[in-house]
């Protein structure tokens, strides 16, 4: 069904590929931005597949025929500039209502499943006060204050959606360790691999990526509750009228590369082999929802 829908619409998305033939005139005034180290150091640099992330984004430039460097710069200063008006775009972020209000999103480059909680194994089992019927954490923030002694490694400007927001900020200062968003994945790590951190928040693709089946350490995990199974991630513009061209035009290059087989790929070879099909099938219904829909 997907396969067939997906066909259907070919030909209302092709002609969107003429409009890529203005790109290169309209790249020498749109920057991409990221503050994730690992877009910065490696798309448009390095064409070997990394992660969901950087493997999206390096064929959404590609599409585009952007060439220039993806500029790394902290998030709070790539919004302070757009809301300037500067004529930048942020790449793959979560949305957040609050982000929502005065920017403007493409439709998703990339899907993950949500982050999950782990703890180290050394540490005694999450009690059941704190988890729901399913066994998922029903509150970060009262898990964390029964640990008194313990921490948890954050990036210093992230969103992980406005659910797990709102309980982190319930969080206990002291027991929070922040970390610069450029160096928090290396950083995180490194600490969390040899038993530094006694919790982490993160997606399961991030440890499966650094360690595979083989993890250097014993955690356990737990699902969130009220939280999604997945997110999504966007190209954030600013809310101007030279944004929304900007939108328009990656949004019509990401409906073209929804239609290519590497897409997909792109997220599942970073998953152990008994999730792959599971966001497979998430992908295939949002792509046929999203192109159906726009």
């Amino acid at each position: 069904m997907f396969r067939v829908g997906l066909f259907i619409l070919i030909t209302l998305v092709k002609f969107a590929h003429a409009n890529s033939s203005d790109s290169i005139e309209q790249n020498n005034v749109l920057a991409f931005h990221a503050d994730n180290a690992f877009l910065t150091e490696r798309v448009n640099l390095q064409g070997n597949p990394y992660s969901t992330s950087v493997d999206t984004v390096q064929m959404l430039v590609n599409e585009i025929g952007y060439s220039d460097p993806v500029l790394h710069v902290p998030l709070v200063r790539s919004f302070a500039y757009m809301q300037h008006g500067e004529n930048i775009c942020v790449l793959n972020k979560i949305k957040a209502p609050e982000r929502e209000k005065n920017h403007l999103y493409s439709l998703p480059l990339s899907f993950f499943q949500t982050q999950r909680f782990y703890q180290l194994a050394s540490l005694p089992p999450i009690e059941k006060e704190f988890l729901d019927e399913k066994g998922r954490i029903l509150s970060i923030s009262r898990v964390l204050e029964a640990f008194p002694d313990s921490f948890i490694v954050l990036p210093e400007e992230y969103s992980f959606g406005e659910r797990i927001d709102d309980d982190l900020k319930q969080v206990n200062r002291e027991q929070i360790l922040r970390i610069a968003n450029n160096i928090y994945y290396s950083r995180f790590m490194e600490m969390f691999s040899k038993g530094k951190s006694d919790f982490a928040l993160i997606f399961p693709a991030t440890l499966y990526r650094s360690f595979g089946e083989n993890m250097p350490i014993k955690v356990r995990s737990y699902s969130i509750a009220d939280n999604p199974d997945y997110v999504s991630g966007h190209v954030i513009c600013p809310n101007t009228p030279q944004g929304a061209e900007h939108i328009e035009r990656i949004n019509a290059a990401i409906k073209r590369i929804y239609l290519t087989p590497a897409f997909i790929n792109a997220h599942t070879r970073y998953l152990p082999a008994q999730d792959k099909q599971n966001l497979r099938t998430i992908i295939e219904q949002s792509i046929e929802k999203l192109m159906l829909s726009n």
